[in-house]
């Protein structure tokens, strides 16, 4: 008998087998979490059909490489033995690094070169204050006089915003579909209202902040080269790393003895770092490069909640740290809205 969650988990699992084939504790981890998930479009609407099959991509390009991820792959295999709070600042900074070298000008570059010099450290700011959704957002540009722009940035929960260096703001334009973002300096990120925002985390290496102001910028401060498609690379090349940072942490939390792995636990944590590996080795990018780290970060987060809800860690502020990093990079809604719009429309 045919169940929901063997349809639905397929969004997921399909994109896992990629790699290798999917240990049955990660497909029932998977197959659970879907149905918790699913919002009432899914269950009024989808047919409940199987889902299509994974096709080959027709076009595949190159995928950048940049020697940046040398040194987040020496970082990330030191977490295994030292945890992630002393490197994460570090190799946030570089995912940073390899952004503006596929979104920013060589002018651009050059800037931010002179400004880390200075000691500025450079934060990104996702997170809207208006909610979820492009066209909720507070943080916009507008029309101003003498050709620039009024940039209102109403951002939270930034890492580090309590103490900005200067500042890469996602923020929406009246008329564009998509976000656009904005490099500002550090004496524009000065003038911003900045506060500490919750309680530190990873042993208090890491404190989140919430971000308000309004500043005056041109079209030279936009962070626009390559566009939509260069935003899609960069998360090609950092997810992986991101959740194999996260799978090296708990086995280093396991041998802290804050955390109690079993069998089921080890062999999803081996098949994560497996398939990190496996997508940090693809040299190409295709319809399915974005999908399959969206689906990696998907089992992250399901894996990470699950070992807080059986009660394997056991300080609180571990627990507060895994459940925090199961929103950072990607939801488990977002990451399942994202790739099952496009099962769903190949099968409309």
């Amino acid at each position: 008998m045919t169940q929901v969650h063997n349809i639905f988990g397929r969004c997921i699992t399909s994109f896992l087998a990629l790699s290798s084939e999917v240990p049955s504790p990660v497909e029932r981890l998977v197959n659970d979490a879907v149905i918790r998930l699913m919002d009432s479009d899914m269950i009024i609407e989808d047919t409940f059909a199987p889902m299509a099959q994974l096709q080959e991509p027709r076009v595949a390009q190159p995928l950048e490489s940049f020697e940046q991820t040398v040194f987040i792959d020496q970082l990330t295999d030191k977490i295994k033995d030292e945890g992630f709070g002393p490197h994460f600042h570090q190799i946030i900074g570089l995912f940073g690094s390899i952004m503006l070298g596929l979104c920013a000008t060589d002018e651009q570059r050059q800037l931010v070169d002179e400004w880390l010099e200075q000691g500025h450290f450079g934060n990104f700011m996702m997170t809207d204050g208006g909610g979820s959704t492009l066209a909720q957002w507070k943080s916009t540009l507008t029309p101003a006089e003498d050709g620039q722009l009024s940039l209102n940035v109403d951002k939270k929960w930034v890492i580090e915003g309590q103490n900005v260096g200067f500042a890469m703001v996602v923020c929406q334009q009246k008329g564009r579909p998509f976000p656009m973002t904005v490099l500002l300096s550090p004496e524009k990120s000065e003038a911003l209202q900045q506060k500490a925002c919750g309680g530190s985390f990873l042993d208090g290496k890491l404190q989140l902040g919430d971000v308000k102001g309004e500043v005056q910028v041109n079209k030279a401060e936009f962070l626009s080269k390559g566009g939509l498609g260069s935003v899609n690379r960069f998360l090609t090349l950092v997810r992986p790393r991101f959740v194999k940072s996260l799978m090296h942490h708990l086995l280093w939390l396991q041998d802290q003895n804050r955390l109690t792995l079993d069998d089921d636990d080890r062999s999803a944590i081996d098949f994560m770092i497996n398939m990190a590996n496996w997508c940090n080795a693809q040299d190409k990018f295709s319809i399915h490069s974005v999908d399959r780290v969206l689906a990696l970060k998907f089992t992250s987060n399901e894996l990470l909640q699950s070992i807080v809800l059986k009660g394997a860690v056991n300080n609180i502020n571990d627990q507060r740290d895994l459940l925090g990093f199961t929103k950072m990079e990607g939801s488990s809604y977002r990451c399942l809205f994202e790739i099952y719009s496009k099962f769903k429309r190949a099968r409309r």
